[in-house]
């Protein structure tokens, strides 16, 4: 698999992290032609949004061999068969939903308002467990890349009996073995 570090670091939104960080358009722009199989709201909600992030925890997998596929799953399919390897990370998010303060947050309205999550969670899926650098493994076939908060909080609601539609809209991601 070739490593996307470097070139994750060369797509690095001007600023990132500060308050003149190149506007979402104007970075679109430069990076479309270098990963244009990337459909815009993976691009935006991921890279874009949590590059520092994508850089860290994904950068040695092979953005360039990536493909997409819009997909919607059940509530069942998704708790039981997404996993990551930050399931701490996803219980976490996922208890807070009992916290007044976080019933104010925007995400957790909107999902308890909808009955899904916004912007569909992005999720590997691959033959074969993946050991990353930081040592942890990536469950096969189905691993979570990006949504943990919204992860937990679908969870959350599940488990409270909340109001969830049937399915629920998910990325799914595969990496082309070279």
């Amino acid at each position: 698999m070739i490593r996307s570090d470097r070139l994750l670091y060369e797509l690095a939104p001007d600023g990132f992290g500060s308050r003149h960080c190149e506007p979402w358009e104007q970075w679109r722009e430069r990076v479309h032609g270098v990963l244009p199989q990337f459909p815009e709201e993976v691009l935006e909600q991921w890279v874009y949004r949590h590059w520092k992030g994508v850089l860290c925890n994904w950068g040695w997998l092979d953005f360039q061999a990536m493909s997409f596929t819009k997909v919607r799953w059940s509530t069942n399919d998704i708790i039981n068969q997404i996993k990551t390897p930050h399931d701490d990370v996803v219980s976490k998010f996922s208890s807070r939903m009992n916290n007044p303060l976080f019933q104010r947050s925007w995400l957790v309205q909107n999902m308890q308002d909808k009955g899904t999550w916004p912007v569909a969670p992005i999720v590997l899926q691959y033959e074969r467990d993946l050991y990353a650098t930081n040592g942890r493994i990536l469950k096969a076939p189905f691993n979570l890349l990006e949504g943990h908060h919204r992860l937990g909080y679908l969870k959350s609601i599940a488990e409270n009996g909340g109001y969830l539609q049937d399915h629920h809209n998910i990325w799914l991601v595969r990496i082309a073995l070279h």
